[in-house]
């Protein structure tokens, strides 16, 4: 009798997961991008994570995202590393192990908030969810996660793990250091050659800072040099 309900169980659940999956409609496809839409059994944290962590094992898969609001899953991929049928068939196999996580949980403590008070979020909330920063945000982890997938090519192909490779964050410090440094630079270039050279003792504190943002700079640039290992 127990067998015979697990079997019955069973067959339920994957009956109501053949029907999620094919609820899961195309909603945007482009080279290196498709997005399904989700129905509402499956816009849940829970299958959220199953999704996400399932989907980004695998290889050639370099972003996922579930958008549990608007009700859709985003996948970018490599398409010379993977194809959209390995695609498909992992996901329909995630959808089994979904099924079950309909039930959002608790969250893990609750603040205190009289009812039908609305709480604003702080600046910080608001500047991160903005569109631009979002959108800066995403076109980082896409170009991060595309040099990630290249350099792990590249290593397969030739055997050899690639030297060094392209820190964006790092890069994108560098940069912003520099355009800090010229524009201050053109800034005080008249007070430079007009006052601070022909009298460098009366504008010595000014000098003095010069000599010391250079220091910083410098050792900043040699602090996030790559160390070698000595052999």
């Amino acid at each position: 009798m127990i067998a015979i309900r697990g079997k019955a169980a069973k067959a339920a659940r994957e009956a109501r997961a053949k029907a999620l999956w094919q609820a899961m409609a195309v909603r945007y496809r482009s080279d290196g991008h498709i997005r399904f839409d989700l129905p509402d059994a499956l816009r849940t944290p829970g299958a959220a994570l199953v999704l996400e962590s399932g989907l980004g094992r695998i290889e050639g898969v370099y972003r996922v995202h579930v958008f549990l609001g608007a009700g859709k899953l985003s996948i970018r991929y490599m398409e010379d590393v993977c194809g959209l049928a390995d695609i498909a068939k992992a996901l329909a196999a995630l959808v089994v192990d979904a099924v079950d996580m309909d039930v959002a949980a608790p969250p893990p403590s609750v603040p205190m908030v009289i009812e039908g008070e609305v709480v604003p979020p702080g600046w910080l909330e608001r500047i991160k969810a903005s569109a631009p920063v979002q959108a800066v945000r995403s076109r980082y982890d896409d170009l991060k996660a595309k040099i990630d997938v290249v350099s792990k090519i590249v290593a397969i192909k030739t055997g050899k793990p690639v030297p060094g490779g392209v820190d964006v964050q790092e890069w994108l410090i560098h940069f912003c250091n520099d355009l800090v440094a010229f524009y201050l630079i053109r800034q005080h270039w008249d007070r430079i050659i007009g006052q601070w050279l022909p009298k460098p003792w009366t504008h010595r504190y000014q000098w003095l800072t010069v000599v010391y943002l250079t220091f910083l700079l410098v050792r900043y640039r040699k602090g996030a040099l790559p160390k070698k290992v000595a052999k």
